[in-house]
């Protein structure tokens, strides 16, 4: 009896911490090769999860209801949704961007929510290689640089980004070293107009009307200027390090894209938009 009295309570205690982390760490599963990850735009601060103590612990405000907003318009042009891995906590409590000792700085729970995202981000990644047999994980964020475009990280640095065409075109070593390595290999056009040419992301949502770096507009940053170019959940679920599914960090800036809804709404059309387009030109096939 005693027995089933602590199987029974271990059996609570486990589905209370499962509720409490498919609260905090959101997963929904698509039928599109695409996969939606934000890591830093949720605001719950539970008392039980300790503060991080180091580390960048600023939200980026509203990049979910700009996800909602792309999950959307995806399933209205295309049929299907994408997957997507939310974070509801506060980037105060949990940092899924990070390797897991600055994610979660020891805490108990923030330690299994960081796990929770990235095992969902790694089966989705999974499911989509299977069903497809390539595609695409786009990392939702938002900055504030001065320079307020759409910044398109490929884990290509800012100084990199200042070589020629030709130079970008030759160095193997910097696209082995990419999130879009296997994208490259697909891609009928060469690295350097994968990255900014006029049917790179940044050029089909420069041709809707969002400036973009690095895109055909701005090739690299300026001397000093905020460049994001891509951290841990693009190296971690990429193919940088095998497998057929891509990785691109999105920094949305705040102005004309995540500052109100009608803004987020118009992003989250050329996007989708773009989105079409791009996965015929490079990866050649259709969305639908």
């Amino acid at each position: 009896m005693r027995t089933l009295f602590f199987l029974f309570v271990f059996a609570a205690a486990l589905q209370a911490q499962t509720a409490e982390l498919e609260k905090y760490i959101e997963v929904r599963s698509g039928t599109l090769p695409i996969i939606l990850t934000v890591p830093h735009g949720g605001t719950l601060k539970p008392e039980n999860v300790l503060a991080r103590r180091y580390g960048v612990t600023g939200i980026d405000s509203n990049t979910v209801p700009l996800a909602e907003m792309i999950i959307e318009e995806l399933e209205a042009r295309y049929g299907g949704k994408p997957h997507a891995i939310i974070s509801r906590l506060h980037r105060t409590k949990l940092d899924p961007n990070r390797e897991l000792d600055e994610a979660a700085q020891g805490d108990p729970t923030a330690t299994a929510a960081w796990h929770r995202f990235h095992d969902s981000t790694q089966r989705a990644c999974d499911t989509v290689m299977h069903k497809n047999g390539m595609g695409l994980l786009l990392d939702i964020h938002g900055h504030r640089h001065l320079d307020q475009r759409v910044e398109l990280g490929y884990l290509i640095k800012g100084d990199m980004l200042k070589h020629s065409d030709a130079e970008l075109n030759e160095d193997a070593a910097l696209i082995a070293a990419t999130s879009i390595r296997d994208l490259h290999k697909r891609s009928p056009q060469s690295f350097a107009e994968l990255v900014r040419g006029p049917q790179s992301l940044g050029g089909l949502l420069e041709l809707r009307g969002f400036r973009c770096l690095p895109g055909p507009s701005k090739a690299n940053p300026n001397f000093m200027a905020g460049y994001f170019s891509g951290v841990y959940d693009v190296a971690a679920h990429g193919s940088r390090d095998g497998g057929t599914v891509s990785a691109i960090q999105v920094e949305c800036p705040w102005n004309n894209v995540r500052d109100v809804p009608e803004n987020q709404r118009r992003f989250a059309k050329a996007l989708a938009d773009s989105l079409g387009v791009y996965f015929e030109v490079h990866f050649g096939r259709k969305l639908k």
